[in-house]
C-alpha cells in the first residue's frame, strides 16, 4: 500500500471506527502503519481530530455562548444605499461569471443550466462573506474543548 492510498483510506468507516476504539484497525492499514512513520503520525492525528470533534458535538455549549452567538447573528448591519447597490452589482457580476464558466466548461448549455449557474454565482457573492462570519462564530466551541 502506498502512502497516498493509506491517507485516502484513512477516512473510511472501518478505519474511523478503529480510531474511536470501536473495532480493529483494518489489516491493510495495520501493515502500513508498522512500516511508515509519516502515515502513523497522520493516523494518530486523524484519530485525535475525530475524538475532538466527537466530544465537541456531544457536549452542549454553555447558555452564555448560545446567547452570544444569537446576539452576534442577530445584528442587522444594513449599510447605506451605495453599499446595497454595490452588493447587487457584485452578485450580478458573479452570476455572469458563473454562466460564462458553465458555457466554457460544457461547451454550451441549456437555459435552465444557465439560470442555475447565475443563481449560484449570485448567491455565492451575497452569502460568502456572511457564511464566513457565521462559521467563525459557530466554530468557537471547538476551541473550548
Amino acid at each position: 500500500m502506498t502512502c497516498e492510498v493509506f491517507l485516502d483510506r484513512l477516512y473510511d468507516d472501518d478505519a474511523r471506527a478503529a480510531g474511536r476504539g470501536r473495532g480493529r484497525v483494518p489489516p491493510d492499514l495495520a501493515a502500513h502503519l508498522l512500516a511508515c512513520d509519516a502515515c502513523r503520525a497522520a493516523y494518530h492525528a486523524a484519530c485525535a481530530d475525530d475524538r475532538l470533534l466527537s466530544r465537541a458535538l456531544s457536549e452542549a455549549p454553555s447558555p452564555a455562548w448560545r446567547m452570544e452567538v444569537l446576539r452576534e447573528m442577530g445584528h442587522d448591519r444594513r449599510g447605506p444605499w451605495s453599499q446595497r447597490i454595490a452588493a447587487v452589482n457584485e452578485a450580478v457580476v458573479w452570476g455572469i461569471l458563473a454562466v460564462a464558466a458553465v458555457h466554457v466548461l460544457q461547451g454550451g448549455s441549456s437555459t435552465a443550466v444557465s439560470i442555475a449557474a447565475f443563481s449560484a454565482g449570485g448567491a455565492a457573492a451575497l452569502l460568502g462573506p456572511g457564511l464566513a462570519k457565521h462559521w467563525k462564530i459557530l466554530r468557537r466551541p471547538l476551541r473550548w474543548v
